[in-house]
């Protein structure tokens, strides 16, 4: 019997591994841990960390509707400025140029692509989200059901709008319509161009460029004297200044391929620049939205709290036109400059906002097997699940359920909101509290 269980606990081991390494059976996505090849006997530390188990989530505890006796719904902020709330955002990832220029094709190539800069032992929540949303282990739940964010009211958090993929495992690397859509809500997605070759063309027409232009040089040089979009237009578009400064290796060689086959065919061909994605990077995550439910089970006795959905927030472009005024999300280039997909005034001119909403649930599966700096001993892991499971976080209240389906900040500012916040969290405990006097 016991041979059997040990055989059954295997199967259910490697089935679990396989589910989180994808195609290759050496890619386990779990937190990465410093394990350096001995030589000659050199050890980074006492001992060589090599063992990082692969768990599973802990299940909540069963609650029964007869037993479901009193709930309340609440919303807070994890904040980043909060010292408690640093194990969540610390540390910080970044991206190098290659990265955009040239990114991974594949689930296996970007956990070993070396252009995406992760800290070797821990990794922020923003960068776990990150990686396991390319690797198709998370479903993104939109802010709104229209995909432009042309709305008025930003209802997201109730999980409706599910971003749809393919039946694809990995979809994002499957699935073009599907990673088009991913990149626009984890990054800032600029306009792509295309140039028209022909035998036929006028060399002094911008979108048209005739063969007998033998040089790469010579095509930027002609492409310069007639290019009219160098920052004078309105509507953004990268003029080949912009491009040959930020894309020239990867526009030589596409414009090398179009010239090859221009010529054996002698038929107008097109050069195509794909567009360019930024990801966001842990630095510009500025809080984590959650809801959540605090409730009374009557089987057990006992005030409980559950996080149903999570949303990372960041800082996006004011648009005036658009009823929810959510332009475009800011994000930190290579150079720390700032960019979207079309140009801001001042990075002052911004709010802060979801990006989108994940399933709690579904996200501690994940991120059980990463962990956060323990500030007692670095000799005991503790994974995000442990720290949420815990409520090692600090959170603000900013909005409860009521007759009137408002924020606190609708009815009370500055301090006074915040009065409020602690208003609405004793309310509850005092409720608890009456339940057992008699």
């Amino acid at each position: 019997m016991i041979r059997y269980y040990i055989l059954a606990t295997l199967i259910l081991s490697i089935s679990f591994v396989k589910a989180q390494g994808g195609n290759d059976p050496n890619l386990i996505l779990k937190g990465p841990v410093n394990t350096p090849a001995p030589n000659e006997g050199v050890i980074d530390g006492v001992v060589v960390k090599d063992e990082l188990p692969v768990r599973s989530k802990i299940e909540y505890e069963h609650v029964r509707l007869a037993d479901y006796v009193w709930s309340k719904r609440i919303f807070s902020r994890i904040d980043s400025r909060e010292k408690a709330n640093h194990p969540l955002f610390y540390p910080y990832d970044k991206f190098l140029e290659n990265f955009t220029d040239y990114p991974p094709a594949s689930i296996e190539e970007l956990m070993r692509n070396k252009d995406w800069v992760r800290h070797q032992e821990r990794l922020s929540l923003w960068t776990v989200i990150m990686q396991h949303m390319f690797s198709g282990d998370l479903s993104m739940y939109l802010v709104s059901d229209s995909l432009d964010f042309n709305f008025a009211k930003e209802d997201g958090y109730s999980l409706k709008y599910l971003l749809q993929r393919s039946n694809s495992k990995i979809p994002y690397y499957s699935s073009s319509a599907y990673k088009t859509e991913i990149d626009k809500r984890l990054g800032t997605t600029t306009p792509g161009k295309t140039w028209l070759f022909s035998f036929q063309g006028d060399e002094n027409t911008p979108l048209r460029t005739n063969v007998t232009l033998a040089t790469f040089e010579d095509w930027v040089d002609n492409y310069k004297k007639t290019d009219v979009n160098i920052g004078t237009s309105t509507q953004w578009e990268p003029g080949i200044t912009d491009v040959v400064s930020n894309m020239g290796k990867q526009l030589r060689k596409s414009w090398d391929e179009a010239m090859v086959l221009a010529k054996k065919t002698g038929r107008d061909t097109t050069l195509e620049l794909p567009s360019k994605t930024y990801f966001l990077t842990s630095d510009m995550i500025t809080a984590y939205n959650i809801k959540e439910d605090w409730f009374f089970d009557k089987e057990r006795s006992m005030l409980d709290k559950r996080i149903i959905s999570i949303a990372p927030v960041a800082r996006f472009s004011i648009d005036d036109t658009r009823p929810s005024k959510r332009g475009e999300l800011i994000v930190k280039k290579f150079d720390n400059s700032f960019t979207t997909s079309k140009p801001i005034s001042s990075l002052n001119n911004v709010v802060e906002l979801e990006m989108f909403w994940l399933y709690f649930p579904q996200l501690r599966n994940v991120m059980v097997n990463y962990y956060v700096y323990n500030n007692q001993s670095d000799a005991q892991w503790m994974s995000f699940d442990d720290f949420f499971w815990k409520r090692m976080f600090t959170a603000t209240i900013y909005r409860a359920s009521d007759q009137f389906d408002r924020e606190i900040e609708d009815y009370r500012y500055g301090v006074d909101a915040l009065y409020e916040a602690e208003k609405i969290k004793e309310t509850m405990r005092t409720w608890e509290t009456d339940l057992w006097n008699y």
